[in-house]
This record gives C-alpha cells, structure tokens and sequence, in this order.
C-alpha cells in the first residue's frame, strides 16, 4: 500500500512539474513603446505608458550593459504574460531596447 501511494505522488508531482513548465514557456509577445513613468525596486518593476513589466534587472542592466534606467527614459520593451501560481497574471519582460541596443532578458521559445 505505501508502494503504491509513493508511485502515485510520484506521477502526480511529475504532472505538476509539466503543467507548471508549460505555463512558464511563452510563445505570444508584445511590445510596449513610451517613457518609463515609474520603477520600482521590490519587486522589479517599470511602468511604461500605464503598463506594469515586471523582471527587469536594474543592476544588471546598469553593471553589464552601463543602462542605468530612470524615470522619463524612452524605451521599447517586448513583454509575455506570465501565469504565478496564486493563479494572478504579470507581464514579465522578454527584452527591453534603450536607444540602440537590445537587450534579451529571458528566453520566451
């Protein structure tokens, strides 16, 4: 009896874990075009022409690529939905363009 229960946790947390993978990959995205009307830091967020993009890595940006955001910056950022698993939906960013250079962020394929 514990053999069988053990195998079917087993199944049903493998399931779980490709359902899950399955949200996470995005196909579809959209690109939003404007000036950064806020960021904010916890958690990483940009509001761009009244849309919230979350997973932008401030510091990384700034350290790898010296693209220091601030507030009335003009950027370009390509986004997906992100499905969490409390069931509410973010736009997550996939790349953001700040004059001339493009920047992946995440793969979306």
């Amino acid at each position: 009896m514990k053999s069988t229960l053990k195998i079917m946790f087993l199944i049903l947390t493998i399931v779980a874990t490709f359902v899950t993978v399955q949200n996470v990959s995005a196909v579809e995205t959209t690109d939003v075009t404007g000036t950064i009307e806020s960021i904010s830091y916890k958690p990483n967020m940009v509001v761009v022409d009244g849309t919230e993009i979350f997973g932008i890595k401030f510091n990384y940006l700034c350290n790898q690529y010296t693209i220091c955001l601030e507030e009335g910056d003009p950027v370009t950022i390509s986004y997906y939905e992100f499905l969490c698993q409390d069931g509410t939906t973010k736009n997550m960013a996939s790349t953001i363009t700040v004059g001339d250079a493009t920047i992946e962020l995440r793969v979306t394929d």
